[in-house]
């Protein structure tokens, strides 16, 4: 099985504001996902890993924003860098 890709990125408000404690997740991919998810640190910072290469949908919900999707293709053992901007 080849190794992993990896999406990290920064999850920010309008202002460029680092979101804390942002709940980032996969809903939709090229395989069945299990509940795989990550929170974002004080700085707005998180790392999911994509268990295989393809394009998965990758959603952010965060209490008081409006829940942001984004569509990322990744590439075996690679790192694709996202930033997502969430509004209120």
């Amino acid at each position: 099985m080849p190794d992993p890709s990896l999406i990290a990125g920064l999850v920010e408000d309008p202002e460029g504001r680092p979101i804390g404690r942002a709940r980032v997740y996969f809903i939709e991919g090229p395989v069945a996902l299990p509940d795989i998810a990550a929170l974002t640190d004080d700085s707005g910072r998180f790392t999911l890993a994509a268990p295989v290469p393809g394009t998965y949908q990758v959603e952010v919900a965060s209490e008081g924003f409006t829940s942001t999707t984004a569509t990322v293709d990744v590439h075996g053992g690679q790192r694709v860098d996202l930033n997502l901007q969430m509004h209120s």
